[in-house]
């Protein structure tokens, strides 16, 4: 999951206002993240195949429609399964935060003094493009803001320790729509 050369890399930090669900470095914690992974790869594998069928120009027709009928219920056990975990999410990750900014090395979150420098956590969040597939991530507490009262709203820096490869490119690829959307916003208020 860690990559040396990711961790050289450099990457754009976006403002985003998400949700973190997070929990200490847990036996329960690991299993959670490991069985989401599980789940997602062996989704994508299973979308993968439905949409090769479909675009199968050798199919026969009346194979169209059974694959249709089993996509759209291959969605609403997507819902199903979200419901489902994010009951466990609360369980394993019991604890939450709202990020100020994230990038493809970690998060910048707003702390009222609960997150401790050095401190290992494993994070669960959703991105706006897909709310349904969550990411999971250990974590390592960076950087801890001056702590005062909460209305101050303290930073702090956790940097992704752990993350599937896919997962930091999905968080990269959405900085970079928040960075396209601000420069259009810009280029638009210039106009103006």
């Amino acid at each position: 999951m860690n990559d040396t050369a990711s961790s050289e890399r450099e990457f754009f930090r976006a403002p985003a206002t998400l949700y973190v669900f997070y929990g200490p470095e847990s036996v329960e914690a690991r299993q959670a993240m490991a069985m989401n992974s599980e789940i997602w790869h062996t989704q994508s594998d299973l979308e993968a195949s439905a949409r090769r069928a479909m675009d199968d120009k050798d199919a026969p027709e009346s194979m169209r429609g059974v694959i249709t009928v089993l996509r759209w219920l291959d969605f609403k056990l997507d819902l199903v399964l979200h419901h489902i975990r994010s009951s466990e999410r609360q369980t394993a990750f019991p604890n939450h935060l709202e990020t100020i900014d994230i990038s493809g090395a970690g998060i910048g979150m707003v702390d009222c003094g609960q997150l401790k420098l050095g401190e290992r956590i494993i994070m669960a969040f959703t991105l706006p493009d897909s709310p349904s597939q969550p990411i999971y991530s250990v974590g390592e507490v960076v950087r801890v803001a001056e702590q005062g009262t909460c209305e101050g709203q303290a930073r702090a820096a956790v940097r992704f320790v752990e993350i599937a490869e896919s997962d930091r490119e999905r968080v990269i690829r959405y900085t970079f729509n928040q960075q396209r959307r601000q420069l259009a916003q810009r280029m638009h208020s210039d106009e103006v």
